[in-house]
């Protein structure tokens, strides 16, 4: 299975939710939102989307600084 992660194609062996694939590229779920196919998606939805065949998916870290 092939989704596009921040603009790259990625292979997948089978579905993975969007809390799984957090957890897997280790990030910290407090710093990061998650666009999926095209809308916002609140982490309280994470553990029931699942990535499918030609998803799109971009993760954004928000990194402070001053």
């Amino acid at each position: 299975m092939k989704a596009r992660i921040n603009g790259e194609d990625l292979d997948f062996a089978s579905s993975v939710s969007i809390a799984e694939f957090i957890i897997q590229r280790k990030l910290p779920p407090e710093t990061v939102v998650v666009e999926y196919n095209g809308a916002i998606l609140t982490r309280d939805k994470w553990e029931a989307a699942r990535l499918k065949e030609n998803d799109v998916l971009e993760v954004l870290s928000f990194v402070g600084g001053g």
